[in-house]
């Protein structure tokens, strides 16, 4: 983890050397700078020729985090003008010059290493064997899909790319595919040659060579493959000559660089005869660079039958079945392989072996990842050391989260920014988009599973395969970068910088070089204690994985942590005053608490939310606070004082989520959002809302996504979301209207891609295919009154998806009916209907009673009535969204 801890150093140092803040003396802004400029270097050399730096790395690491530990001290001095705690100013000086020393003396030899160090040459790769396959089950459609692509229709030299995570059975596919008989008679010459990581041109080219065959037999036999004979070019001529005219089959096993293809691509001949060329690969970038645009073979995961098929067909003979004692067992285990077909094959060799005995299963049943994980530790490690050096610090960070958790991606990459493993030298892209391109690439190089996506293809949230995950924890651990409570050492002295844990054991961390805790709660977790926070003064993320949303007392000692840049917590308490002695903070997630003035003094706040609740935003105490131009996040927020104003302050907000309590008096706060240049996300839900006027509103033209909770606005206004030329997606949520008759009209939604109804009073819907020219998915919850779904949607070109729940007038069923008959008449097999109904006479007792719900709020009554309280409670109850 030596470039993550260089790349952290060296935005340290920009801090320290950049603000005025911090009165540093000629002397030591010299031996600062001297380091920073070796921290270039060493950068640089990671990124460009990382081998080089293999044998140094611990040393190199650990040099750099006491670097930052003697700067981020005297910061910490600085700020609170203390220095009896930790360092003295002779100290600081004199470990700082030391840390240079020592660090110049390794960038010294390294960059003597570089001039003059010559790659050592790299062992070739034999052929593949492609003996016997073995049949697996869970790959028929995929076997069928594949078979079907080699001879298909197209004569065109076509590229076959499967992907898929190390284990998931890649090459099982293709050697099945590769030694079916229908294959081996359709194609006139097969070649299958494994590539791998140590890939050398020449070597390549001459194992297939080898495995077309054209070598005579005893120099087959000696394993000469024409060094002497030809040159690289001799032997890429043979090969293109030998396949000129004739259709081939060419499989290309486990490949992990574009260069690769870059070599080869030119010795296969398209005689437009039908030949293929298929190739395995772990990068799904890999896959899409050879195929030009063909369709990647993404393998998936097996189902918990297809799994326990499979174990049953390697532990028992065709003539032997399981034994029903077994057989429940035997479900356990196979289910414990997560969905991976060669954890499946390891422990059904390991089955086997053993008696059919009841215990003997049981035991590895409740050690299924053991058993599993050094053999297949081997195979995904190769994915880690593959990895480029910026990627890996955000790879082991995961090891933080709890097994089988599902994160949002805005969540990790927030913390990703707080951690400071971006270098951020595209001035173009913020930060987060630096690290939404960071989590793509673990996603497309098969260590990140993505859980779901949102419309516009974007991660919404992922996690870690279990046995991904077993590596990821051990190469967290090896590296000194990340450990997990259960191997924090009694004394609680550690050397790693980020540490996941309870809650309860917080105060058995005695190391003050903590940067992270990750805490989940346990059933023995009570609040922590404020002696672990005087402990950690250089803690820079504080992040409480709850869910359940457990309140924690936030002690004031929080408020001593200078370096502190992320916090999240579900608290008890308020956000006291103090909160603007976090001057380094960037995010905020709290459940509770009202948002004091001092929130302004806050310059490097990025994102502020609240979960499941809302606070007010209050103007600055005194109006001399400056904007917080950094802020891109604002959600949870009840209203806003002097609201022009304050959206002067926030001039960059890209997302932000607000209730307003908009009167007959005071409709006009709305109409201030339009200056909102940057804004691209929007939540509004209205409380005690008084029907809309259109000129109260105006929305920025960037918005490409807007929620509208129980608003008041007649359908016939709706042309104002419509005229927006960027939005993707539109959710109406207890959308009561005035009006039951929404007709749209030519130009408007002209990028709308996902539209959301859901508990609205619209009876009739007027448009045309035109007026939603790129919708892919278009979802009605509970629209009870609406009548039917016009022919038009039926007909926009680019529509995946209609989702329909509780629609019980008979018209709209009967519609829905129709639409589906002619899709299949049509042979339209793209778009897809799905209709979920429930029990009819409990949804319209449920809709009435919020129905009533509505109208009391419009005589401004208390909401005493128990079944207006159900509705409220059971029906009305949405998920927050925090992104």
């Amino acid at each position: 983890m030596a470039y993550a801890s260089l790349v952290s150093l060296q935005q340290t140092i920009d801090l320290v050397l950049n603000h005025h803040k911090y009165s540093i003396s000629v002397d030591e802004r010299e031996i600062v700078t001297s380091i920073c400029e070796y921290v270039v270097f060493l950068i640089s050399l990671l990124e460009n020729l990382p081998e080089k730096a293999n044998r140094m790395e611990g040393k190199i690491r650990d040099l750099a985090n006491e670097a930052e530990d003697v700067i981020e001290h005297f910061m910490w001095n600085q700020f609170h003008m203390d220095w009896s705690v930790g360092l003295s100013r002779v100290e600081f000086q004199g470990r700082l010059n030391r840390v240079r020393e020592e660090i110049g003396s390794i960038a010294g030899d390294m960059r003597d290493d570089r001039l003059c160090d010559i790659p050592a040459a790299i062992s070739s790769k034999r052929v593949a064997s492609t003996g016997e396959n073995d049949v697996v089950m869970g790959l028929d459609e995929d076997l069928l899909a594949i078979k079907g692509r080699l001879c298909g229709e197209s004569s065109k030299l076509e590229v076959i790319p499967i992907v898929g995570m190390g284990g998931i059975g890649k090459t099982t596919l293709a050697r099945y595919a590769y030694n079916d008989p229908l294959i081996m008679e359709y194609f006139y010459i097969r070649a299958f040659v494994q590539v791998s990581q140590d890939y050398r041109s020449k070597d390549f080219l001459s194992n297939l060579l080898a495995s077309i065959k054209l070598f005579e037999e005893q120099v087959l036999r000696e394993n000469k493959f024409a060094e002497n004979e030809y040159n690289e070019s001799g032997i890429a001529e043979k090969v293109y000559k030998s396949l000129k005219g004739m259709r081939y089959l060419i499989v290309m096993d486990d490949i992990w660089c574009n260069e690769v293809w870059d070599d080869v691509r030119n010795i296969f001949p398209d005689d437009k005869n039908g030949s293929r060329i298929m190739l395995t690969t772990r990068l799904s970038d890999v896959a899409a660079y050879a195929s030009s645009g063909s369709p990647l073979q993404q393998m998936k995961f097996m189902n918990r039958n297809q799994s326990w098929d499979l174990l049953k067909q390697k532990v028992f003979t065709n003539s032997q079945d399981c034994p029903p004692e077994l057989e429940d067992i035997g479900k356990a285990i196979a289910g414990g392989c997560r969905g991976l077909p060669l954890a499946v094959v390891l422990v059904a060799g390991i089955l086997s072996t053993m008696g059919m005995s009841e215990a003997s299963w049981e035991k590895i049943a409740k050690n299924v990842n053991s058993v599993v994980n050094e053999p297949l530790d081997k195979i995904l490690s190769l994915s880690y050391s593959h990895l480029p050096h910026h990627l890996r610090s955000c790879f082991l960070f995961m090891a933080g989260l709890p097994e089988d958790y599902k994160i949002r991606a805005s969540r990790l990459i927030m913390l990703w920014v707080a951690e400071g493993f971006l270098k951020h030298e595209n001035g173009y892209k913020s930060l987060e988009d630096e690290a939404e391109e960071y989590l793509e690439d673990l996603v497309k190089r098969s260590l990140v599973l993505v859980t779901s996506r949102k419309i516009n293809g974007k991660i919404k949230s992922c996690s870690l395969h279990d046995l991904v995950r077993d590596m990821c924890v051990r190469k967290a651990q090896e590296e000194k970068f990340l450990l997990t409570s259960k191997d924090i050492l009694p004394n609680g002295r550690i050397d790693h910088r980020h540490i996941s844990t309870g809650l309860s054991r917080l105060d058995e961390i005695q190391s003050p070089a903590v940067r992270t805790i990750i805490c989940f709660p346990t059933s023995t977790d009570c609040s922590p204690l404020p002696s672990f926070l005087l402990r950690c003064r250089l803690l820079r993320v504080w992040e409480v994985i709850n869910d359940k949303h457990d309140n924690v007392v936030l002690p004031p000692q929080v408020f001593e942590l200078f370096h502190l840049r992320y916090l999240a917590l579900a608290l008890t308490n308020e956000l006291p005053a103090p909160i603007s002695k976090l001057v380094n903070l960037q995010t905020l997630i709290v459940s509770r608490g009202q948002i004091q003035p001092e929130i302004w003094w806050l310059p490097h706040l990025r994102h502020l939310v609240f979960i499941n609740f809302y606070s007010t935003l209050p103007y600055p105490a005194d109006g001399s606070a400056l904007p917080l131009e950094n802020l891109q996040t604002l959600s949870g927020i009840e209203s806003f004082e002097r609201s022009e104003r304050i959206l002067k302050m926030i001039p960059n907000l890209k997302r932000l989520g607000i209730r307003y309590n908009v009167t007959e008096e005071n409709p006009s706060l709305l109409h201030n959002l339009s200056r909102l240049h940057q804004l691209e996300k929007l939540k509004i839900t209205f409380e005690f809302c008084y029907p809309l006027e259109e000129e109260y509103l105006a929305f920025p033209k960037t918005l490409k996504e807007l929620s509208l909770v129980e608003v008041r606005l007649p359908w016939k206004d709706m042309s104002i979301v419509g005229s927006l030329p960027n939005l993707q997606v539109l959710k109406l949520r207890k959308y009561f209207s005035q009006g039951t008759i929404w007709e749209t009209r030519d130009g408007e939604f002209p990028q709308l891609k996902y539209l959301l109804i859901e508990y609205s009073n619209l009876q009739h819907w007027i448009t045309e295919s035109g007026h939603f020219p790129r919708l892919k998915r278009l979802v009605l919850k509970h629209c009870f009154e609406l009548t039917e779904i016009p022919d038009g949607i039926g007909e926009i070109p680019t529509l995946e998806m209609i989702e329909v729940e509780n629609a019980p007038k008979v018209s709209m069923v009967n519609s829905i009916k129709q639409m589906q008959e002619d899709l299949k008449s049509y042979g339209n097999d793209a778009l897809q209907i799905h209709f979920i109904s429930s029990d009819q006479e409990v949804q319209k007792l449920v809709y009435d009673a919020y129905r009533l719900t509505c109208r009391q709020r419009e005589l401004g009554k208390e909401l005493v009535d128990t079944v207006t309280r159900y509705a409220e409670t059971a029906l009305l109850q949405l998920e927050f969204d925090e992104e």
